[in-house]
Order: structure tokens, then sequence, then C-alpha cells
């Protein structure tokens, strides 16, 4: 009789541990459904029609979050003082190495010419006085700074590979080839490294 009373408990809790679970599982999902809808009116928020949104640049990124070139926009309202430029949406779950994506990982940079995306964020961004990598300061000297494409940039003194500074690299003659690969006059090098 114990026995029985044990297995009907088992399955009783199994059922439990299964439903909510499953309510877990739709309740995340439910935010990541892409609510934002467009047509010759205008963009609608479900069946709200979001006002004051730039069309040619408008991005939705998931969650609820979208963005233009003018706002950064939650379930269709504008969220102020949120500066749409270096707004990104970090997805639950995922983890990056150093607080950005691409910082000290393995992530491969693509050629930024092959598209153009004014919202791409990640790699070098050039203000008027700092250059950035990800968010983070590496130079002072945004007037000389050039993007390379393949992970690099440099400036009139020094070469970086995506955001790190490459030691002895001599940036008058640093050229990127392809692929990964770079040279200056005296070295060549693979991913920000000397190829020995």
């Amino acid at each position: 009789m114990e026995k029985k009373n044990f297995y009907r408990q088992l399955r009783l809790s199994c059922v439990v541990l299964l439903a909510a679970f499953a309510l877990n599982v739709s309740a995340q999902s439910s935010r990541q459904v892409r609510p934002y809808s467009f047509n010759k009116k205008g963009v609608f928020y479900g069946r709200q029609p979001v006002m004051g949104i730039d069309i040619r640049t408008f991005v939705d990124l998931g969650y609820g979050y979208a963005k233009d070139r003018y706002n950064v926009y939650f379930e269709g309202q504008i969220l102020p003082f949120v500066d749409p430029m270096t707004f990104r949406l970090k997805v639950p779950g995922s983890v990056y190495q150093g607080g950005y994506p691409g910082d000290y990982s393995d992530d491969y940079p693509v050629n930024p010419r092959d598209e153009y995306d004014p919202y791409y964020n990640e790699g070098y961004v050039v203000t008027s006085n700092a250059v950035l990598y990800n968010g983070r300061k590496i130079s002072d000297r945004a007037s000389s700074f050039k993007d390379l494409g393949w992970g690099y940039g440099k400036d009139t003194f020094e070469v970086y590979y995506m955001g790190r500074k490459i030691n002895d690299a001599r940036s008058s003659s640093f050229k990127v080839l392809k692929d990964g690969y770079a040279e200056d006059a005296f070295d060549t090098y693979y991913r920000g490294k000397v190829v020995k």
C-alpha cells in the first residue's frame, strides 16, 4: 500500500513539475515574439500604432525592444533618455566575457564593408574626441583613426586588433590583406598576432 502511494506521489510530482516547466517556457517565449509590424500606415506594436518612428531606420530588436535613429522603444513606448546609437540589447542567458560581445573571445569580425548597418554598434566607433571598441575607450586620436576591416584599426601611432593594441606594429606601413591577415614593413599578422 505504501509503495502504491509513493508511486502515485511521484507521478503527481512529475506532472506538477512538467506543468510548471511548460508555463515557464511559454512565458519566456512570449517575450521573444516580435510584435512590431509594418504596413503603409506605419509601425504597430501589436495593434497599437507607434508614433514618431523613422521607418527607414527602424529595427526590431526582439523582446519588445526596437529602435530607430532617434529613439529606443520598449513595447511600443519611447524610452526617455536612452541613446539609440549606444543602446545594445543583452539577451538573457548569453554571457560575454569582459561585458561586451567580442571582448576577449574567439568571435571573428566580419569585413565592415560587406554590408552597412548603422545600428551595428559592436566594433570601432569614432566620436569627436575618442575611439571606442565595443563601448570601451581605446584611443584619444579620433581625427586620425581608421577602421581597416577584419577587426583591425589604426591611428597615427598605434595599430589595434579587436580593440587591443598590437605591440610593435608600425602604423605608417600597416595594411590589411584579407581573411584576418595584415602586414606592416617588418611583420605579417593573423588575427592581431605576429605570424612566425
